[in-house]
């Protein structure tokens, strides 16, 4: 103890300093510690960790609940709320039942929730609208019914004008407006605890690639619901108005067809297509990647991806899952295509699963001739290792082994920057093959590997990742 007027004096912090000291010297013997006085020192949260263990992720939600304010700021440190696991954008033209899918989709994890026998953790699964955050801000501004906004009808055909020129003038004064709201109904979501959340009225022309840096550690995917003209004269929906008939840019990563009458083709979907996203399997992989701090350079935390391959069952786990989340026919892939190192660690196990040649890339003078290369800018590891030059360098495959195959699956492990992966689909694009997927072990979205595809001219191949990792 010192006198008050002591605070901030270097004996004060030596007496504190001893104290956490002792604290780190018993916690290795200890099996767990309380704390009547946890606040808010950073040193705190590793005694918080012992002594609340599983129980801190129910604590931090008991705490949001009962005190949504933040009154008692100077409590215990609990864990801030995690962001959805999963967020999927659902897209399509007007009259398509976005929000019947998303509802549906809703329901089929509300039933899942807690049954033990079921491949995914209990998870709480939300859906909401992006214009929703617009329309609460327009009620604000002009003094409307949000909530009739919200559900009557009539009552939002009469604004809808309205609505839309307010949006577009807060876009010209807020250019980030999009993002903004993205982030609004992402951690609304997280407040309440969702773990699944649909996303309906996105406009952007490749959303996931704009938006999924945002969110580093969260999965994010398309899922466009298509209809027929047909189906939505029947649903009452005017179909007179004009759309773009532009050539599409970007490619989502599911369709789903929304013509069958009643919901039963809905829920098959939501547990053929989007419940593999959450699979528990997936986890157990992601459990195989080990985190290391301060690698290649202090600062980065650098993910081994590559060390699933010294798991046991790891390589068979992998391909299995490689195989199960392709979205198209095995029986019509002709040669799995892997660059150097990663994707010769993990393309092997899944080729032999498949029965499809196997056609390595690699560096240029490593392969016999006749080679067809390109230049391939420095990669994200080169980049961030110590005293290596930031250059590129050439990629080449076998002539032979490649031509003639109309359609092959690229399979590397990381996905960050993209730099490599846009140097390969160059390769193969020049070596003629027409049709090109992707599948990577893991992706960084933080680096914006997607968008840097979109932006040259990739966005219409087909990438799926099994882990999204958050960080470096």
């Amino acid at each position: 103890m010192w006198p008050r007027d002591e605070d901030g004096s270097r004996v004060a912090h030596a007496s504190v300093q001893w104290v956490y000291d002792v604290v780190d010297s018993l916690l290795p013997l200890s099996r767990g510690t309380y704390g009547a006085d946890l606040g808010p020192d950073p040193r705190d949260a590793v005694l918080a960790e012992k002594a609340f263990g599983p129980n801190a992720v129910r604590l931090g939600r008991l705490k949001r609940l009962m005190d949504p304010r933040n009154v008692l700021a100077w409590a215990c440190p609990l864990p801030k709320p995690p962001l959805p696991k999963l967020i999927v954008l659902v897209t399509g033209e007007h009259g398509a039942g976005k929000d019947y899918c998303a509802g549906e989709w809703v329901a089929v994890f509300s039933e899942l929730d807690g049954k033990p026998s079921s491949s995914t953790h209990g998870l709480r699964a939300q859906a909401v609208g992006i214009s929703d955050v617009t329309k609460r801000e327009f009620a604000d501004a002009t003094g409307n019914d949000f909530g009739r906004l919200l559900d009557d009808r009539a009552y939002k055909e009469q604004h809808r004008p309205a609505l839309t020129a307010f949006y577009e003038k807060q876009v010209q004064e807020r250019p980030r407006l999009p993002e903004e709201h993205f982030l609004e109904v992402v951690h609304e979501a997280a407040r309440a605890d969702a773990d699944v959340l649909f996303i309906m009225g996105m406009r952007d022309e490749a959303p996931v690639a704009s938006f999924s840096h945002l969110v580093a550690a969260s999965r994010v995917i398309e899922v466009h619901i298509d209809t027929s003209k047909a189906s939505r004269v029947a649903r009452g929906v005017r179909t007179d108005k004009t759309t773009d008939s532009a050539a599409p840019r970007h490619r989502p990563n599911l369709t789903f067809v929304n013509d069958t009458p009643g919901n039963g083709a809905v829920r098959d979907f939501a547990e053929a297509s989007i419940l593999p996203f959450v699979h528990n399997d997936l986890q157990r992989l992601a459990d195989m990647v080990r985190s290391i701090p301060n690698f290649p350079k202090p600062g980065i935390r650098f993910r081994h991806v590559l060390g699933i391959s010294q798991q046991p069952g790891g390589l068979a786990l992998c391909a299995s899952l490689l195989q199960s989340h392709f979205t198209g026919c095995w029986a019509n892939v002709d040669a799995i295509v892997c660059c150097e190192v990663g994707g010769l660690v993990f393309a092997p196990a899944l080729a032999s699963l498949v029965d499809v040649p196997l056609v390595p890339i690699r560096e240029a003078g490593k392969l016999p001739p006749p080679t067809i290369s390109v230049m391939k800018n420095a990669s994200y590891i080169s980049s961030q290792a110590p005293n290596q030059a930031k250059i590129g360098k050439r990629i080449e495959i076998e002539r032979n082994a490649i031509i003639g195959s109309d359609s092959v699956v690229v399979v590397d492990d990381v996905l960050s920057t993209g730099e490599t992966l846009c140097a390969v689909l160059h390769l193969l694009k020049k070596a003629g093959v027409k049709s090109i997927a992707v599948m990577v072990v893991a992706e960084f979205p933080l680096h914006c590997g997607r968008k840097l595809l979109y932006d040259r001219g990739h966005g219409m191949v087909d990438v799926q990742s099994l882990l999204v990792l958050g960080g470096d």
